[in-house]
């Protein structure tokens, strides 16, 4: 069957409204989706609107802005573009970050002119590659379900894509075949990056062994998807059967389930309020309900959440903020510096990272469990995790001759289970990361004062 008589099938069973945004980045898979599109019969054709970000990542950006441009124009469909400028590129997670910027661009169209869907090229190739990535990296089974053909936009409408059952080699032929017009990013040719490895070196090795390994991942990924929602409907069976009272669960009828069953519902039980959990966490609480012996008991979550066992019951709640403050005590506040009594200052950040200065001193982590982290002054027993092995604080200023007042006033980082992670301007503990471009991670920063 011909491209785009395949295409039109697809995209009816898609059943979008009749206006459609479709975020082009001039490129050959948003230019075949726009094409597509435009030759699609008059009676089932949508209102077509273009949204293009210039991202300022490339010198050819210009000329591309100039070819949406005129290109638009001589189709006339209406074109929205918005520069991502360079000043405000983070210094780290460039991708993720992009994605952010364009996405909030898309929302703001959507409700400016009444449109309910927006489209992306992505395609098979693409939803092979984040399989991998994903299984590579490990987590959970339900991350492997990849990119949906189509979602929920937060409150505006729809994501669709409906390239993702066509592979790169069909789109490249289909351009090929119609002399369409598009760039090329010569970013995606840089395998410091570990996607454009996958996609360079892996997949197409993966190919030549089996021709229908796009295919296969798309059938395994629907498998896990079928699969999921059975034990998700059954897991929320068990999850009501053991319901005690509105918020809290039963102990005893926890225990009673088999023990697969047990994991599962209580992962869906602190998924209900709290998104992350480290398998340590899991662990603490399995332990703390089959213990017979301690009947009461608590396991921290971060982020303020705290998970409870008292006698036959368990749940999960906020944890209380008391009145004042520990002396010297400081959470830290994602995205914000917090200003030292010596003029230094420190901060974690995420999204809105600053500019960095040639003295700074970075902390890169990726676990959110470590979450709030804390500012504080030294207590007996401190201690730091070090490549030799876990060192006494009051060592480590001993080593440095330190004098006593020094010692009391220095701050020390530590997650939200207490945990010494670092002292600014003088140690680390071996749990900072290599800095990573391939997954989510939170940047400390360190400035010491300007001296002069």
């Amino acid at each position: 069957m011909d491209m785009r008589q395949e295409f039109n099938k697809s995209f009816a069973q898609l059943e979008l409204g009749n206006k459609v945004l479709v975020a082009v980045s001039t490129g050959v898979d948003s230019m075949t989706l726009v094409d597509l599109l435009l030759s699609m019969p008059a009676e089932i054709k949508p209102q077509i609107f273009i949204a293009y970000v210039d991202h300022q990542l490339r010198k050819q950006s210009i000329a591309e802005t100039e070819f949406i441009q005129n290109f638009c124009q001589e189709n006339s469909l209406p074109l929205f573009v918005k520069k991502w400028c360079s000043k405000d590129h983070p210094n780290n997670g460039i991708e993720a970050a992009a994605r952010n910027f364009r996405y909030a661009f898309f929302k703001e169209i959507m409700k400016k002119e009444n449109i309910t869907d927006a489209l992306t090229a992505h395609h098979a190739d693409d939803q092979a590659e984040t399989f991998l990535m994903k299984l590579v990296r490990g987590g959970e089974l339900k991350q492997l379900t990849g990119i949906e053909t189509q979602r929920c936009f937060e409150d505006v409408g729809r994501i669709s894509r409906p390239l993702l059952g066509f592979s790169k080699g069909r789109i490249r032929a289909y351009a090929t075949k119609h002399k369409l017009q598009y760039f090329e990013d010569h970013t995606n040719q840089d395998d410091d990056v570990f996607r454009n490895r996958l996609r360079h070196q892996i997949i197409p090795k993966l190919k030549k062994e089996n021709d229908k390994f796009l295919q296969h991942i798309a059938g395994y990924e629907g498998q896990i998807k079928q699969l999921l929602s059975v034990v998700d409907g059954i897991g929320r069976e068990k999850m009501s059967s053991i319901k005690s009272e509105a918020n809290s669960y039963s102990v005893s009828k926890w225990n009673a389930l088999s023990q697969d069953w047990r994991e599962i519902v209580l992962k869906m039980v602190i998924q209900s309020i709290q998104k992350a959990y480290s398998v340590q966490q899991l662990a603490q609480i399995d332990a703390l309900l089959k213990n017979k012996n301690k009947p009461q008991g608590y396991v921290e979550l971060g982020e303020g959440i705290v998970f409870v066992k008292l006698y036959d019951k368990f749940f999960l709640k906020q944890k209380e903020s008391t009145q004042t403050i520990s002396q010297g005590v400081r959470k830290l506040k994602l995205d914000e510096w917090v200003e030292l009594s010596d003029g230094s200052k420190i901060g974690i950040f995420l999204h809105n990272k600053p500019a960095t200065e040639a003295e700074d001193e970075f902390f890169f982590f990726s676990d959110v469990t470590y979450l709030p982290l804390m500012l504080r002054h030294r207590r007996p027993g401190d201690v730091l995790q070090t490549a030799i092995g876990h060192q006494k604080v009051k060592k480590i200023m001993i080593d440095k001759k330190m004098a006593n007042e020094k010692r009391k006033n220095t701050w020390l980082l530590t997650t939200n289970s207490n945990r010494v992670i670092w002292l600014p301007g003088i140690k680390k503990s071996n749990l900072s990361e290599c800095q990573s471009n391939d997954k989510i991670q939170y940047m400390i920063i360190f400035r010491r004062r300007r001296q002069g």
